[in-house]
Formats: structure tokens, C-alpha cells, sequence
């Protein structure tokens, strides 16, 4: 048994690496003595080594030697007065030249170790060439034109009908690497029936993470906003009633908390009435004049801003659909939606661009409580949808 286990030791030794880092670590003193997998082994490459150097030397001494042997010839011969002929003084210069070339060039080799430091600049430039370090030293404009070069390559070589604009997309989705994303995002609503009228009021509350990927190099901004529909019949009243306890608050990297309430304002836009139930948009503006983009309210941030926003918007019953889009790519996203009524039901479904089934989690809480959740990237424009359904229509 003894016996078997050490072979099976043996067998296991061959086919595993050595832990020794150096020709001076090895305790074997030749290859054949030597139990393990020699694919990398110091003793056989410094044994090569050597051998290859042994050569290359005999290889230039006799390269030397050759070289003197004719230099030695070509006096012997220029003296022998038998020998002459026309223009032989200047043939037997020429030999002698290129004899004296030949040997000065093999002492000169053999001194300066000229293999070892051709080997040692071929393996600089192999090392240059398959080593990305050469990156580093592209600025922006160089790399990003590289990466379009090898995007189009790597797709139209083996598929010469592939569109252009597809491969437009890759650019399209690099560029999101650059900009800040929702390391978090949290969306909540609570929809509840207002008595005596054929409408809901929803409560929102977003709470979200942005990071700016680049805080090294340059700050970001973000732009925070959002816009309802809602019904007003031109009523002030009825504006105000719609679309009510507007809050909002951030926290730029990891400071203190700010309320931004004294520097948002609400604007109204009355749309065609032909849009189902609502003839007004709501959406939230800058009171800053200065700024010559106010889609939202404009805060500057180096490293992350945290933003939380509150309100409560009135929709009709018959409004069954919700959906959620991101502004930024999102790395975890979750939305929470209740529907305070035990008549409804509620379905709901998470859409991207590259979401799987396995990323993401779908609760039923109850009828009337759900939770959608991913744990993989959603892109701008990606998000969720629910559905409220009346369980005496079903």
C-alpha cells in the first residue's frame, strides 16, 4: 500500500510545477533527477542558456580565426613575386581589409557579447509590442480613435455587409463609460384611491447614488429632474391639488445634506386634451436665469452626490400603466409599488438591453405589493414597468 501511495505521489509530481524561483534554489543537480514538470524549469533554460552562449562563441572564433587564417594568405601571397599580376597589389588590399574587418569584428563580438545583447533587444521589443503599456502613453484622442480602428476591424473583417451604423453602437455605449451612473437607485410608490372621484394619488420617493468615474481628472453635474402628467382643466386650484409637497434634498460627496427647495420652481405646460385623461405637464426648472441649459436643477459634484426627492401627483384610475426609465446606467435598481386597494392587482416587469432572467428578482409581496429589483447593469432609457389591474375586469 506504502508502495502506492509513493507512486501515486511520483505521478502527481510530474505533473506539477517546481516552487523554486532560481538555478540556486534547485537542490537537483541534473534534469533526470528532477521529479517534477520541466515545461518551465531554471536548471534545463540556464542549461540552454549556456549551451546556446557555448555555441554562439565557438561560432565567432572560428568566424575569427577563418578571418586571420586569410589575412595571413593574402601577405603571404602579396610578397611571392610569382604571384604578381596586374593589379594584384590592389586585390590582395582588398582581402586584407576585409580580413582585418572579419577579425576585428569577432574580438569585438566576443568582448561586447553581442548575442547576448541582440537576444536581450529582441526580447525588449517582443516585450513592447505584447504588452499594453504602450497604452498609457496615448492620450485621449489617439485611443479612442484606436479603439474605433479595432472595433471596425474586428466586425467588418469577416462580415464586409455589417452596417455601420451597428458598429456606431459600441462608440454609443463606450461613451457611458465616461459619464457618472447610479451605484444605487431606490424608486417608491404608494398609490392610493381618493374617495368619492375617479382618481389615485400616487406618493413617490427616489433616493440614489450617482458616482463620477472620472473624479479624478474633472468634476461632473448632474441634472436632477423628472415630469407628470396631470389634469387641471385650466384650474389653478386644481394644479396645485394635482401635483403637491414637493421635496428635494442632496448630498455632494459625502458633505452635508442641502434642501434644494429655494432654488427649484415648477413649471405647467398645457398640452392638447386629446391625450387620454391629462391636459397638463408638470415638470421642475431652475429659478437660476444664468444658466443657459435648466432642463432640471444643475449640481456640480467631484466624487458622488447623493439626491432624494419626494412628492405626490394625483392620476386618474383608469391610468393603469407605470413605467420607470433611468437617466444614467444603473449597477442595482429597485422599485417598490403598492396600490393601498383590495379590488387591484398588480403585475409588473423589468425591460434592458442586456438583462437576463437570472439578474434580476420579481416579488410579489402580496396582491398589492410588489418589488422589482436587478443586480446587473440596466442602461439609460432601461427601467420598469407595472401594471394595476381590476380584479372585477379580469
Amino acid at each position: 500500500m506504502s508502495i502506492n501511495i509513493l507512486n501515486s505521489f511520483s505521478r502527481q509530481n510530474n505533473n506539477t510545477q517546481c516552487g523554486y524561483n532560481s538555478v540556486d534554489e534547485c537542490p537537483y543537480n541534473s534534469e533526470s533527477e528532477c521529479k517534477f514538470d520541466k515545461k518551465h524549469c531554471h536548471l534545463v533554460e540556464n542549461k540552454k542558456k549556456k549551451k546556446s552562449m557555448g555555441q554562439s562563441i565557438i561560432n565567432i572564433l572560428f568566424v575569427g580565426l577563418l578571418g586571420l587564417f586569410f589575412y595571413i594568405i593574402s601577405i603571404i601571397l602579396s610578397k611571392e613575386p610569382s604571384l604578381q599580376f596586374p593589379y594584384s597589389d590592389s586585390v590582395y588590399s582588398v582581402f586584407c581589409g576585409i580580413s582585418i574587418s572579419i577579425v576585428t569584428g569577432s574580438v569585438l563580438a566576443i568582448v561586447i557579447d553581442i548575442p547576448s545583447r541582440l537576444r536581450e533587444y529582441e526580447n525588449s521589443f517582443v516585450n513592447a509590442m505584447t504588452s499594453n503599456n504602450y497604452l498609457k502613453a496615448l492620450d485621449e484622442n489617439r485611443l479612442t480613435k484606436l479603439r474605433n480602428d479595432i472595433t471596425e476591424q474586428l466586425h467588418k473583417a469577416n462580415a464586409p455587409c455589417m452596417a455601420r451604423g451597428l458598429i456606431k453602437i459600441d462608440q454609443r455605449v463606450c461613451e457611458l463609460l465616461r459619464q457618472p451612473y447610479y451605484s444605487r437607485y431606490r424608486h417608491t410608490v404608494k398609490c392610493t384611491p381618493i374617495e368619492n372621484s375617479e382618481f389615485i394619488e400616487k406618493e413617490h420617493s427616489v433616493d440614489y447614488k450617482l458616482i463620477n468615474p472620472y473624479s479624478v481628472n474633472q468634476d461632473a453635474v448632474e441634472f436632477i429632474r423628472f415630469s407628470n402628467l396631470i389634469l387641471t382643466n385650466g384650474n389653478e386650484d386644481e394644479k396645485k391639488e394635482a401635483f403637491k409637497d414637493l421635496k428635494i434634498t442632496c448630498r455632494v460627496d459625502d458633505g452635508y445634506e442641502q434642501d434644494l427647495s429655494d432654488k427649484i420652481e415648477l413649471k405647467y405646460k398645457y398640452i392638447n386634451k386629446d391625450t387620454e385623461f391629462y391636459d397638463t405637464k408638470v415638470y421642475l426648472d431652475s429659478k437660476d436665469n444664468s444658466l443657459e441649459e435648466k432642463n432640471g436643477i444643475r449640481v456640480s459634484f467631484k466624487d458622488n452626490i447623493c439626491v432624494h426627492i419626494q412628492y405626490k401627483v394625483k392620476v386618474h384610475k383608469e391610468d393603469i400603466c407605470f413605467t420607470k426609465r433611468l437617466q444614467h446606467p444603473a449597477k442595482n435598481f429597485r422599485l417598490d409599488y403598492t396600490y393601498n386597494n383590495s379590488s387591484g392587482k398588480l403585475y409588473g416587469q423589468i425591460f434592458g438591453t442586456e438583462i437576463k432572467q437570472s439578474d434580476i428578482s420579481i416579488k410579489y409581496i402580496n396582491e398589492n405589493a410588489i418589488s422589482l429589483e436587478t443586480f446587473d447593469w440596466l442602461l439609460p432609457d432601461n427601467g420598469a414597468i407595472v401594471v394595476m389591474l381590476n380584479k372585477q375586469k379580469n
